[in-house]
């Protein structure tokens, strides 16, 4: 079993501060290992071939993410939506389906400002790939919520249950 599957299948029993203290260990021991591809990787440091650069001769583009995992986080998202408008900065919400409920109110706020909302996966429990079984269910569950929302995307693609792309299954 690898370290991330035991992660998630030990998490539910860790209270919170400790997973915090944990991820911010594993952060730090990332940063050391990846420090000369930060803030740049030199392999991604020139422009592609044939690439005319960004619109407006910007010299580059900045993605804002925000994964959505309680409810917790969820009754926050106003307050930081309205901090990034402060800064003419719109982001990436994405919102995990069914841990909580995610108001239909704070969406449509979302996307009224700007903002796009997706889907960080139906539990966030790290078992979307596990079986096949369980990708096919999921998928179907993401797939459904993403037409409901008029969503942008989700942590799995949009598939049809039964398409296994590249993923090797266990």
């Amino acid at each position: 079993m690898y370290l991330r599957e035991i992660y998630y299948e030990v998490r539910p029993f860790v209270p919170r501060p400790v997973q915090v203290v944990l991820r911010q260990r594993v952060a730090a021991a990332r940063r050391r290992l990846e420090q000369d591809k930060w803030p740049i990787d030199p392999g991604a440091a020139g422009a592609p071939p044939f690439w005319e650069g960004w619109p407006g001769d910007k010299r580059f583009a900045l993605v804002l993410t925000h994964d959505v995992e309680s409810s917790a986080g969820h009754a926050k998202c106003v307050e930081l939506a309205a901090m990034e408008m402060t800064m003419g900065f719109r982001s990436s919400f994405n919102f995990v389906i069914e841990g909580y409920e995610v108001s239909p109110e704070l969406r449509r706020y979302l996307v009224a400002n700007g903002y796009e909302v997706g889907i960080h996966g139906v539990y966030h429990d790290g078992k979307d790939f596990k079986t096949r079984r369980i990708f096919e269910k999921r998928a179907t569950i993401i797939n459904r919520r993403l037409k409901e929302w008029q969503a942008k995307g989700s942590a799995l693609p949009p598939c049809t249950a039964g398409t296994t792309g590249s993923t090797s299954w266990r």
